[in-house]
């Protein structure tokens, strides 16, 4: 016997709640694990307290899609007592506005986090730290425009009297569509960005594979964007259905912020699941001695400079069994502010 439409929309809601809460518990589960292998390699930073703002950003947000579920947010607007519709719109909006933010701060976090293990040159540093400022505009000023199309009455979103003068409801799909598509670029941007910079390190080949495929997992929260962006549409046509029109959007816009946060977090997870293999250096720790156009050329005995010898830094990129695993140790200078012919006492040591 075939299911009438009617039938799948009222199960909407409970559907949208599995799926959201499943990746929230991974979420949490991968962030649990983030912290502790911080925590034990001592780099415990700002790049984790903004992740750990982002999942809890994200878990209310999933916290009000719940209490929306609960007073019928998925049922058809005719099977909701019309006091409690006005509620269910509202918590939608509530749940946006931190499904976003959750997402946004996640990839802020992630893009510090880079800048402290790949951003060697001052024109990569400037570069993502462009993207931050850009993430932080792009998302608040579409958070903005939930709540001020209506000047002067916010509540008649979700109430309206019929006397409300809003905004074209086109406003917020047309950003909507802007904010999405540049989030979905920042995604394959740092993805790329991450491959292009391990890939020109020589490491073998195993090791290669394994950092550009774990800094690579942004593809997929590039991917429920790209999704996210197209189910924006809903927002230029009103609907008579408010209570299930944004159900697609939402299940979208919470995939995505927790793929962020989960696939951001993966990396920094390595140091407990490494096998422990590698070369033996001076120090105990096993280690690869690492050459790179980003990161400066590795000194096989010396860290000493001669004035007919350009400055450069040594790189370690490790396997090794030490508590400092993981995560780049590294020095607060480019190697193009080493001018001097000096002895060089600092070394960039990258542990993955």
């Amino acid at each position: 016997m075939s299911v009438s439409p009617r039938v799948l929309v009222e199960n909407s809601g409970p559907r949208l709640l599995r799926e959201v809460w499943a990746l929230a518990g991974l979420a949490i589960s991968i962030i649990a694990l983030r912290i502790l292998a911080k925590i034990k390699i001592r780099k415990f930073g700002c790049d984790d307290i903004l992740m750990v703002s982002a999942l809890c950003c994200t878990v209310v947000g999933s916290a009000f899609i719940t209490v929306g579920v609960k007073h019928g947010f998925g049922q058809h607007v005719g099977d909701i007592d019309k006091p409690d519709v006005s509620k269910v719109i509202m918590y939608d909006y509530l749940a946006q506005t931190f499904g976003i933010a959750g997402g946004s701060l996640g990839r802020i976090a992630f893009i510090i986090f880079i800048v402290g293990l790949l951003g060697t040159r001052r024109l990569y540093r400037v570069i993502l730290w462009i993207l931050v400022v850009l993430q932080v505009l792009t998302n608040v000023v579409l958070i903005m425009i939930l709540f001020v199309q209506c000047p002067g009455h916010a509540s008649a979103i979700w109430a309206p009297s019929g006397k409300d003068n809003c905004w074209d409801v086109r406003v917020q799909a047309y950003y909507g569509y802007y904010q999405g598509s540049f989030n979905s670029a920042t995604d394959f941007y740092l993805a790329i960005f991450s491959t292009c910079i391990f890939w020109n390190l020589n490491l073998k080949l195993r090791v290669k594979l394994g950092l550009v495929t774990l800094l690579g997992l942004g593809i997929f929260a590039m991917v429920a964007s790209v999704i996210k962006v197209v189910q924006t549409r809903i927002f230029a046509h009103p609907d008579d259905d408010p209570t299930v029109a944004t159900v697609s959007y939402d299940r979208w816009l919470f995939i995505e912020a927790y793929l962020v946060i989960i696939t951001a977090s993966i990396p920094c997870v390595r140091s407990l699941l490494r096998p422990f293999e590698g070369r033996s250096t001076g120090t105990g720790r096993s280690a690869y001695e690492l050459s790179s156009p980003y990161a400066g050329t590795s000194l096989p005995n010396s860290r000493r400079m001669t004035p007919t010898t350009p400055a450069k830094v040594m790189m370690r990129i490790s396997d090794g069994n030490d508590s400092t695993d993981d995560i780049l140790d590294w020095s607060n200078h480019d190697t193009g502010e080493l001018h001097e012919p000096t002895v060089s006492s600092k070394s960039v040591h990258s542990y993955v």
